[in-house]
């Protein structure tokens, strides 16, 4: 299998390696197509595990191959020649059963660590550690013969499935370089799989002196190029003193003209106001995304958290609001802040509601105009005022309660706001008005009473009327005047105190159960309608009913 350094996963579990049915010797080869450093390796089954198996590797691309690990269920039955039991030195090949067993039946992992925590070493970097683990091939191999379905314990699987190989390891290649100048210490470049090459020669010992040269023939010696790691941003990268004495002399190389919005040595964080996609891999060339930050809420202008790190509180993309701002984007203000501005270094400023007359005790108002939610009865832009005709700005549900100012003893309904005095009449008092003050009286609506046995009748008549003993009247007067159809009566008025509108009402009794067909009534007025009266507006329509 090739193509198989990557870090990719965007469907982990959906997809696997896994052997025709009915095969016995089985093996998986991966191609790691460069000198690796191996340390580890992880193999999850979608199946049962093998009953014995083992691991290789190939340092010279497949050509010989050396046993890393025997894995076996019954190590003696499947490797009888191989040591069993845990290894004593790093080199040691032994066989070992605990990733052998039948349960689990899927998801089951096989693991072997080249540094085993429990061997002691003294130099992990020595350099016979080193050349004992480079390779360029691993396979792993069922071991022929072998029973691998488990059939003894009632299992029939046809085929042997792996879900997925995790392999660690760092990648270092070697060329030999021509130098006419052996004694010259020089850097030079060249390129492996895309990305260019760093070579470092001492010019003495103790000294490193980088430039830029071109390999020439002549005398060779060999020299160490390893691959710089810019995650396919960058074609190009130099040596650096500094980093490499930084990193304990373990690597200079420093990445340039880091591509698709990204930056740093080894071109694996994003430039400022981007941000890492955790879903995607580091090598994605969309990796890093713009902050979706909102300026004007947002600190720094609208930078935004590079990277995940829990350990320092920051979440990739997350924006950094201002003080009295919220939202992903830190676009809104806070409840009960409003105005998002550029120029407020809090972003946005409180809210200036009158609790007493504002829903939800005017912490909230509106986020853009600053406009408080008023009660029913309540206005302003604060809600600090109570509506027309109502007073006593409170805590009540309303916020605030009618004037209720009395219709004949107020001149209007509107009272003031604090006390809810209404405005009154002279001789009238109370907060609504509805009061005479001592000394004087008021009259009641029918005050201007006429009776039409005082009035001049023409086809009419008087008519006595004793009141009953048992229940109030219902006339007033000596009685009525008995009118026939087509007669008419004279009221003479003339103590009404001034001019205004007056309702008439004319009080009868029907001497037949029908309702009269038509009565009309006439105003004769004593001279002309002046243009200043409260009458003035009249016309001569108005005095005919």
């Amino acid at each position: 299998i090739e193509n198989v350094v990557t870090s990719f996963a965007p469907r982990p579990k959906k997809a696997w390696w896994q052997s025709e049915n009915g095969m016995e010797h089985v093996s998986i080869q991966l191609d790691l197509e460069a000198e690796f450093h191996f340390t580890h390796l992880i193999m999850t089954f979608k199946t049962f595990r093998p009953a014995a198996m083992l691991v290789e590797r190939s340092a010279d691309f497949g050509r010989t191959w050396k046993v890393y690990r025997y894995f076996a269920y019954d190590c003696a039955a499947s490797f009888p020649h191989v040591p069993h039991g845990p290894p004593r030195r790093i080199d040691d090949v032994v066989c070992e059963s605990r990733y052998s067993d039948i349960e689990p039946s899927t998801e089951g992992e096989v693991i072997y660590r080249v540094l085993d925590p429990a061997i002691p070493i003294q130099d992990p970097y020595s350099p016979a550690i080193q050349s004992d683990h480079a390779e360029h091939k691993m396979q792993w191999v069922n071991h022929p013969g072998l029973n691998l379905d488990w059939e003894q314990e009632g299992r029939n699987l046809q085929g042997r499935a792996s879900g997925k190989l995790q392999f660690w390891g760092s990648s270092c290649v070697s060329w030999d370089v021509q130098s006419p100048d052996p004694h010259s210490g020089r850097l030079c470049t060249a390129t492996c799989m895309g990305v260019e090459l760093l070579q470092l020669r001492t010019a003495q010992p103790g000294h490193m002196q980088p430039h830029a040269c071109e390999p020439n023939h002549g005398e060779s010696w060999a020299n160490t190029l390893c691959c710089c790691d810019c995650n396919e941003h960058s074609r190009r990268c130099h040596f650096d003193m500094a980093v490499f004495l930084a990193t304990g002399n373990t690597s200079g190389a420093v990445c340039d003209d880091c591509q698709h919005n990204t930056m740093g040595r080894r071109c694996h964080l994003c430039k400022p106001f981007y941000y890492k996609d955790p879903t995607k891999d580091l090598r994605d060339p969309m990796v890093c995304r713009a902050c979706d930050c909102d300026p004007e809420g947002s600190l720094d202008g609208g930078l935004c958290d590079g990277a995940d790190d829990p350990a320092r509180g920051l979440i990739a993309g997350q924006c950094r609001c201002k003080e009295h701002v919220a939202g992903p984007r830190c676009d809104r203000c806070k409840p009960g802040f409003f105005g998002l501005s550029t120029e407020n270094p809090r972003g946005c400023q409180r809210c200036h509601c009158d609790p007493r007359g504002t829903v939800a005790d005017g912490s909230r108002c509106d986020p853009v105009s600053g406009e408080c939610f008023c009660k029913r009865l309540v206005t302003g832009r604060n809600c600090n005022q109570c509506l027309p005709e109502h007073w006593g700005l409170s805590h009540d549900l309303q916020g605030c309660r009618p004037c209720d100012c009395d219709v004949g003893g107020a001149r209007n309904n509107l009272c003031a706001m604090e006390t809810g005095q209404c405005q009154c009449r002279s001789h009238v008092m109370g907060r609504q008005c509805e009061q005479v003050e001592p000394g004087f009286y008021h009259i009641n609506l029918d005050h201007y009473t006429y009776e039409a046995e005082d009035a001049r009748l023409h086809q009419g008549s008087v008519v006595e009327r004793e009141p009953p003993m048992d229940r109030p009247a219902s006339w007033t007067g000596t009685g009525f005047a008995r009118m026939l159809e087509g007669g008419w009566l004279e009221f003479h008025v003339s103590d009404m105190p001034f001019s205004t509108e007056y309702d008439v009402i004319i009080r009868y009794e029907p001497q037949h159960p029908e309702a009269w067909q038509e009565v009309r009534l006439r105003v004769l007025r004593p001279s002309p309608v002046s243009a200043s009266s409260p009458c003035g507006n009249t016309i001569p329509a108005d005095d005919q009913l």
